[in-house]
């Protein structure tokens, strides 16, 4: 008897295979006034059949079975020609192929597939409406323009280091160039379907994954467009640069979890004050005027994202010499030059110190603080370029605030004190 409970066991194949029969079945059940076509009882026979090819490992049987199965389409499409289209067809080879895959080694790919399918197919009328009445040509435009600076232009860049020190990193440099587009893109997107509030919240959050200095730049840009919006791009724009703190904390705990406790009191201080300034000094307006306090007026525009990008450049250039000069001797240095276009790498490095004992976790704590603190007088200058004081003002105090707090922290929760206290709870 088969095994019913492996994970790799051909049963549970047949079981998932007819699993994808039966969902798209249910889409394809003819309606009760409506022509003839195949329905629930057909696509199970088809998910069966094309378990059975899956299964066999032989090609002549997958294709005898295959030619069988449109054989029998073709009979009964030219037994009703009145039905139009062929999306029913069309799911049915589908339905054939993911359940043969199914039952090989990637059969948890063919199921997903076999839900997204159903999906696709039980949502017909949403998503028609979706695509005609939600999305205008300029938005299907400047979908298709941003997906080319991914998918087509980022993959022929060289992936070398070039000019003086190996500052020209093509790649790098794209990357950034499409995070700044991101930035736009998902922000006006998900303004348009989650309102003006939720979605630029939404968007400050992934602005933060992301990469807070790449949201910066994306948010100046759109103030620059809309000057209206300024007071509340700064009040986004603080929350996703407060959400950078507890992200390198994740980030720290990877590879030295003693550095992340150590962290804990300083960036916990920072993140609230951002949290706090955020509010204060941007707050909600309470009524909404007939201006709209959307950020994001454009889903896509590539020239200020290329601007970007080349004061991107000059600033990588300006880090790589100061590196070879300064050495990585001095580490508060260095942690000042590094932060200045990123705080990941530095964040790493800080945390392999200590983890391999050459850095004392009081001094990498003062490190990630100094690079923190660099990188957001880089995001100050950039935003700068909105030419918009009620924003970069606002967002240059939540700045001065955040690490006024976060060294007073410093001070007064010492580090060392706090990596000794954790030593000894572990050795109880």
């Amino acid at each position: 008897m088969p095994d019913l409970t492996g994970p790799n066991s051909p049963a549970l194949g047949f079981l998932l295979a007819l699993a994808i029969g039966f969902l798209v079945g249910r889409t394809r059940e003819p309606l009760p006034k409506g022509p003839p076509r195949p329905g629930m009882r057909d696509f199970l026979i088809i998910a069966l059949l094309g378990a059975v090819a899956g299964h066999s490992g032989s090609a002549a049987i997958a294709i005898a079975l295959f030619i069988g199965t449109i054989g029998a389409l073709l009979v009964m499409r030219a037994q009703h020609p009145e039905r139009n289209g062929i999306t029913t067809e069309l799911a049915a080879v589908a339905t054939f192929a993911l359940a043969g895959l199914c039952l090989t080694s990637d059969r948890q790919f063919g199921a997903g597939l076999g839900i997204v399918l159903a999906a696709i197919l039980a949502e017909r009328d949403q998503l028609r409406r979706f695509v005609r009445d939600a999305i205008s040509d300029r938005e299907y435009i400047d979908t298709l323009s941003f997906l080319a600076l991914i998918f087509i232009i980022y993959p022929l860049l060289p992936t070398g280091s070039y000019g003086p020190f190996g500052f020209f990193r093509p790649r790098e440099i794209w990357l950034f160039v499409i995070l700044v587009s991101g930035v736009s893109y998902v922000g006006y997107f998900l303004t348009k379907f989650a309102g003006s509030e939720r979605g630029a919240l939404l968007t400050a959050i992934v602005g933060a994954i992301a990469s807070t200095t790449a949201y910066t730049a994306g948010v100046s840009r759109a103030v620059a467009d809309a000057p209206d919006s300024a007071i509340p791009a700064a009040r986004y724009s603080l929350i996703a640069n407060s959400i950078l703190f507890p992200r390198t904390l994740l980030i720290v705990a990877v590879v030295s979890p003693m550095l992340a406790v150590a962290a804990v009191p300083a960036f916990a201080a920072m993140m609230l004050a951002g949290f706090a300034a955020a509010m204060v000094l941007a707050p909600a307006r309470k009524k909404r005027t007939a201006i709209t306090d959307s950020t994001f007026r454009n889903p896509f525009s590539i020239r200020p994202a290329l601007e970007f990008g080349a004061i991107f450049t000059i600033v990588l250039l300006i880090t790589r010499v100061a590196k070879h000069y300064a050495g990585f001797g001095g580490q508060m240095v260095v942690s000042a030059i590094s932060g200045l276009v990123d705080v990941t790498a530095i964040s790493l490095t800080l945390a392999s110190f200590v983890q391999s004992g050459t850095s004392p976790a009081r001094d990498a704590v003062i490190g990630l603080t100094l690079a923190h603190a660099v990188n957001a007088v880089f995001k100050s200058a950039v935003a700068r370029t909105s030419h918009q004081p009620a924003f970069y003002v606002r967002l240059m105090v939540g700045f001065a605030i955040m690490f006024a707090v976060g060294a007073a922290a410093i001070v007064i929760v010492d580090p060392a004190r706090v990596t000794e206290v954790v030593s000894r709870l572990q050795m109880n």
